[in-house]
């Protein structure tokens, strides 16, 4: 339910005022109901959606006379929260109207409107009709409380009032625990639900009451979220134990948690001894094979599945498709393309997406523009596919001028969206478009608080080469994580500010922020390039005895180019053989060209038999730094040989590239 819908016609409903009076049959919720002029005729008792059901409002016809208590019962059962949150609220709004008998207490009829005030955030209403509850006596019914548990869960802000009805309820039952322990695990507190899981094995709850397999199902599924593989297998255990793993719940939640956690030799022997397999149970394993970039048995399960007859679902192609675009086998994406035209299935949402992404990593890029202009209607999964597509294809613009067809349609973006659009434009460099997708984010309140995004932006103004703007999204944050402070320092780093950057990782420990790895290969970086010798060598061992952080090849090579840059080559040549990790081809090209800069002919010419360790054959970044120190050094049948090893292997040197923006 969007939220404009629920703001057009729920706001009425939102301010209600419950009349306390003795006699039942004389309070009326809803003190003005906005469905009291949309009532039709009369005559038969029954559900109909009005006139007015284009802008989301249903009404309830019920007969002149007052219906008995089995009628409104019946009524109420045989509407769909589901399907139809709104024509519940309908049914309640009308059925108080015309309540006159006292026959408007039955809990289901509460129980259905709260599940309908969760289905569709009506957090206000929802606290209302619990006054309600309360006030007709049903504040004791198990259905009504495990309703109102669920509800007040659809909200972590809520949580402690869920936490409060669960304590005070006297004889629980396994649906309520299964409630809370979903909630809960939901809302990101999996401790919490474990905790409880473990207080129902514990039999805190009575003798009686045990964990049934949604419960499984339930834990399972929150280990999966939070990654707690073990807690899985554990349950996994306690499920064998219990004869509960024959479950075919059970069974498909326990597949997902092995596939999902790499181990899909555990997940297929679950599958192959599940006695019946339906739909869930192929998709799952299809989207594990799918996920490990396992096509080989992604593709022999599919064609197992159509032998058995099993019909295969949207999901199914999805799974299909992904395997196809992980292992660039076009061949196979354009059959299920094939496939998916001659089932009359409708490539929108996912499944087009799929497509644009399967056909964009194969390497057909026009094929993935075609699908997505064959789209009935652009979505949201489809543009952000193609948007990632431009990108990854280095078509920076067209990737930005996809926010004119978002807006055109409508659509709100998410975190991918605008991550998509940053990397374009960071790619791009270009501030003026960096400048319009910071505006198009600013339109956007609800990705106003995520980090993902803002971290992006301010590698984004730092690689156009703006470091005002990168620190003005930095200083507007209210969370700053190490991904934020490492991008500030970072964007420091690559525009030649070495101090600013030690400024920034000097805050950034005084806030009590953790440096990682990747922040000292940032601020040694800078060290290395604003040639802050002294400060990287500090930084060095600061990094190593304080943080107890080891180096890698990355902060090594970030101290021999540094040492190279400052001329001190005996000191970086030192260094590069007391290294804790082995030296690669790199930071030996790094040596040769501080030598060639500084006139260290001799060390340089000495260090280019170091660049064949380990390797069977020169790259052409090896020839020209081999070709280039020789050159200096005057020794030009070298030079030679050199030039003909890479005319001979048809090695080519990487060409540079530089941007130039439109002046225009």
């Amino acid at each position: 339910m969007k939220r404009s819908l629920c703001h057009q016609w729920l706001t009425p409903l939102l301010h209600v005022r419950i009349a306390l009076s003795s006699a039942p049959h004389q309070s009326h919720f809803f003190a003005s109901s906005p469905f009291s002029h949309r009532r039709r005729g009369l005559s038969r008792f029954a559900l109909s959606v009005s006139a007015s059901r284009r802008r989301g409002v249903a009404t309830v016809s019920v007969p002149s006379g007052a219906p008995g208590r089995p009628a409104w019962s019946s009524t109420a059962q045989s509407i769909g929260f589901e399907e139809d949150p709104l024509q519940v609220v309908s049914f309640f709004s009308d059925a108080q109207r015309f309540e006159r008998s006292g026959c408007l207490w039955d809990p289901y009829v509460y129980a259905s409107l709260i599940k309908s005030c969760s289905k569709l955030s009506a957090t206000l209403l929802g606290k209302s009709i619990h006054c309600w509850v309360l006030r007709c006596g049903l504040g004791d019914n198990v259905n009504v409380l495990n309703s109102l548990i669920h509800f007040y869960l659809s909200s972590r802000r809520f949580a402690g009032y869920a936490r409060a009805l669960f304590d005070g309820i006297p004889q629980r039952t396994v649906v309520t625990v299964n409630c809370m322990i979903s909630g809960l695990m939901k809302n990101g507190d999996f401790t919490a639900g474990l905790s409880l899981f473990r207080r129902l094995l514990g039999c805190s709850f009575g003798v009686v009451l045990k964990p049934n397999h949604v419960t499984l199902v339930i834990v399972i599924g929150g280990c999966i979220e939070v990654g707690q593989f073990q807690v899985g297998k554990v349950s996994h255990a306690y499920s064998w134990k219990m004869g509960l793993v024959l479950m075919i719940e059970v069974s498909n939640a326990l597949a997902d948690l092995y596939a999902k956690s790499g181990y899909m030799d555990d997940a297929d022997m679950i599958f192959r001894t599940m006695v019946c397999k339906d739909l869930i149970s192929w998709n799952t394993m299809l989207a594990g094979y799918a996920r490990n970039h396992n096509f080989t048995k992604a593709r022999a399960l599919f064609k197992e599945m159509r032998a058995q007859d099993m019909l295969c679902d949207r999901v199914s192609l999805i799974s299909m498709l992904v395997a196809c675009a992980n292992s660039r086998n076009s061949d196979t994406g354009i059959i299920m393309h094939n496939f998916i035209k001659t089932r009359g299935v409708e490539v929108s949402g996912a499944l087009g997406a799929a497509l644009i992404s399967m056909y964009s990593k194969s390497g057909l890029i026009d094929y993935a523009k075609n699908v997505f202009d064959e789209l009935p209607r652009h979505d949201l999964p489809s543009l952000n596919s193609m948007i990632h597509a431009y990108v990854e294809y280095g078509h920076y613009l067209e990737a930005i001028s996809l926010v004119h067809v978002m807006r055109s349609s409508k659509l709100k973006p998410d975190e991918m969206t605008m991550l998509g659009l940053i990397s374009a434009c960071r790619n791009f460099g270009e501030l003026c478009h960096s400048i319009n997708i910071e505006s198009f984010f600013k339109q956007n309140d609800h990705l106003h608080e995520s980090s993902a995004v803002q971290n992006a932006l301010i590698d984004m103004f730092a690689k156009c080469s703006c470091m005002p703007k990168a620190k003005a999204v930095f200083r507007k944050m209210v969370k700053r994580d190490i991904v934020s402070w490492t991008s500030v320092i970072a964007g420091h780093a690559i525009n030649g500010e070495g101090r600013e950057a030690l400024a920034a990782f000097q805050q950034m420990v005084a806030a009590n922020v953790v440096p990682n790895s990747v922040t000292f290969i940032t601020i040694l970086s800078a060290c290395a390039h604003s040639g802050l010798v002294d400060e990287g060598r500090m930084l060095y061992d600061t990094m190593r005895h304080e943080y107890h952080i080891e180096p890698e090849i990355e902060h090594c090579g970030c101290m021999v180019d540094m040492f190279a840059r400052a001329g001190l080559l005996q000191e970086a040549y030192k260094f590069v053989t007391n290294m804790p990790v082995e030296c690669n081809a790199v930071i030996w090209r790094t040596l040769i060209s501080g030598c060639r800069a500084y006139g260290h002919f001799d060390l340089g010419v000495d260090l280019v038999s170091r660049l064949m360790d380990g390797k069977t054959q020169k790259d052409s970044q090896d020839h020209v730094a081999s070709s280039n120190i020789f050159a200096e050094a005057g020794r030009w049948n070298d030079v030679l040989k050199e030039r003909g090893s890479m005319a001979a292997r048809k090695a080519q040197k990487t060409p540079g590239k530089s941007f130039v923006p439109s002046l225009t």
